[in-house]
């Protein structure tokens, strides 16, 4: 299948800045090819801003000051709407009492940070290649080490890393075999599979336009997804290696996001790792801490000076665990598809995602106020509110259209900040309550009844099936505001579990990686609808089935 996309090529400055307009969704229908309509959604929670109880927190790091130390999180319990799955989120951010007032690491913790990175790095086997900033080296070049299979994989896993569906001519080529071939047995061949998926894990992008000749655009979306994440190697003689998997994404923005994103792409998994294997055992608010602390320290390490600054959004496996940590407006999503036992028929829930860390969320605005910051709100509410910093590379004041991100230190002289808000969910007791709520609503609905004329005993009529948890199945995704300004979470769950799991004989096969090209076009047409070829914002999505074998 050949894909087209139009450019504009007139030139067209939407600034440094994330965001613009208020985007139009489209229907699903009309952007996603071979997407059915319908979906069944289940909602998600979103972090309140509202006073909630707190649990006691643990030092941040050694390195920082004496109001971090004493850091907590804010606990609330929730649940999704649908199926009554109770989970525990964390507002990781101390709170304005113990803020020192700048969302800017001290020079203190920038120099910790830098050391913990270096050996974290050290650790996990980057050499200078890997760990530099030359062309090569760049996670999205197509002639990176690891995509062309030379030298070593990190010691923690070779990361799946996103291709341009379009512009890399040989990714275009590769997907297009793919759509053709007619059984897994066929795709193994395919070098995309080596590099960018699997059919339980995969990640794509696809180049923005910002104005201007097309070749002088930048991608400053990076993504990744580890699957199995063997953070343990990382450590001397470790021999019990639980089942783990990373998977995230990273919006850059501002001039030079770029390096941040794809510093954040690489270092994350090191740095992550090393903390995890720091203690023998970890309970979840201590591993809740490290990625507390994994953000925290990557901003403050992050090449931001004198511009640049990216979201982070990732997803994080241990076993049934499952840890979302999330800072900016991309957003991460735990989901399950269930398949009725009797009918065959399937059906898609989105159980959990984050919210958009946007300055106009009265937590948030409170915080970027108090430091002294302002916060832009759009005259009729139509369009991204803002929080306004003064750009170090024009003097000029500049938007940013997020409350946490990391980098943009400028930004965070006046409130935005790195700490992620976290979530919390287990996999079993998820997919328990799910069969539990799915057998329950059939016995509901169990109201008739039938005479044996021999005995006249009565037993009731049901065309119900009985669920087990072999028929829920947990997957996770994550995408940057380019997918997600489009394409309604709902739709893009339900595209992606065609992919992983989709049986239907009567549809043509639909791999995962074909899956993740069909929402990257889709939401590519809307932008091309919206903004008439002037400008589409970079695209990224990472995806994991979280139950496979890694």
């Amino acid at each position: 299948m050949t894909r087209q996309l139009h450019s504009a090529s007139s030139s067209s400055n939407n600034g440094n800045t994330k965001g613009g307009s208020a985007k139009k969704r489209y229907a699903t229908t009309a952007l996603i090819a071979s997407a059915t309509a319908s979906v069944s959604y289940a909602g998600y929670f979103l972090f309140s801003s509202a006073a909630i109880p707190t649990v006691s927190g643990e030092s941040v790091a050694e390195e920082t000051d004496a109001k971090r130390r004493t850091a907590i999180f804010k606990e609330q319990l929730s649940s999704d709407p649908t199926f009554g799955y109770e989970f525990v989120g964390f507002d990781s951010y101390p709170g304005i009492e113990l803020d020192d007032g700048t969302g800017v690491a001290t020079a203190e913790l920038k120099a910790a940070s830098v050391r913990n990175v270096a050996s974290a790095l050290d650790a996990a086997g980057f050499d200078e290649n890997m760990r530099g900033d030359k062309s090569e080296s760049t996670t999205l070049n197509p002639n990176h080490a690891l995509r062309l299979g030379i030298g070593p994989c990190p010691t923690f896993g070779c990361p799946l890393l996103p291709s341009d569906v379009h512009f890399n001519d040989q990714t275009k080529l590769a997907l297009e075999e793919l759509r053709k071939k007619t059984n897994a047995e066929d795709d193994k061949e395919s070098s995309l599979l080596k590099t960018s998926g699997t059919e339980k894990a995969a990640t794509l992008t696809l180049i923005g336009y910002k104005g201007g000749r097309m070749e002088d655009q930048i991608n400053q979306d990076r993504a990744f997804v580890l699957s199995p994440f063997m953070y343990k190697n990382t450590k001397d003689g470790t021999e019990d290696h639980p089942i783990a998997r990373l998977l995230g994404v990273f919006d850059g923005h501002a001039r030079l996001g770029e390096r941040v994103s794809e510093y954040a792409a690489k270092t994350v998994p090191a740095l992550l790792g090393s903390k995890l294997v720091a203690k023998d055992e970890l309970n979840n608010q201590e591993i809740g801490k490290i990625l507390q602390d994994t953000f925290i320290e990557i901003d403050a390490s992050s090449p931001a000076d004198p511009s640049g600054g990216c979201t982070a959004s990732i997803v994080l496996q241990i076993d049934s665990n499952i840890y979302i940590a999330n800072a900016g407006d991309s957003r991460s999503f735990i989901a399950v598809h269930v398949t009725d036992p009797l009918s065959k028929t399937e059906s898609t829930h989105i159980i959990y995602g984050t919210r958009e860390d946007k300055p106009h969320l009265s937590f948030e605005r409170l915080r970027v106020e108090a430091m002294g910051g302002n916060v832009y709100i759009p005259p009729g509410g139509k369009g991204t509110t803002r929080v306004l910093y003064q750009d170090p590379t024009t003097g000029s004041t500049s938007g940013l259209a997020m409350s946490r991100s990391l980098g943009d230190w400028d930004a965070g002289d006046v409130g935005v900040v790195p700490d992620p808000t976290i979530a919390i969910l287990n996999m079993k007791d998820m997919k328990s309550k799910v069969v539990e709520t799915l057998n329950s609503n059939c016995q509901d609905k169990t109201k008739e009844v039938e005479i044996d004329p021999a005995t006249g005993e009565s037993s009731p009529i049901s065309e119900c099936a009985t669920f087990s948890e072999n028929d829920v199945k947990v997957f996770s995704f994550a995408a940057t505001d380019g997918l997600l300004d489009y394409i309604p979470e709902n739709s893009i769950a339900e595209h992606v579990a065609k992919g992983l799991y989709s049986k239907n004989e009567a549809e043509q096969r639909l791999h995962l990686l074909t899956a993740c090209e069909d929402l990257i076009y889709a939401a590519a047409q809307g932008w091309q609808e919206d903004k008439g070829g002037r400008y589409r914002d970079d695209i990224a999505i990472s995806v994991a089935d979280l139950e496979s074998d890694p």
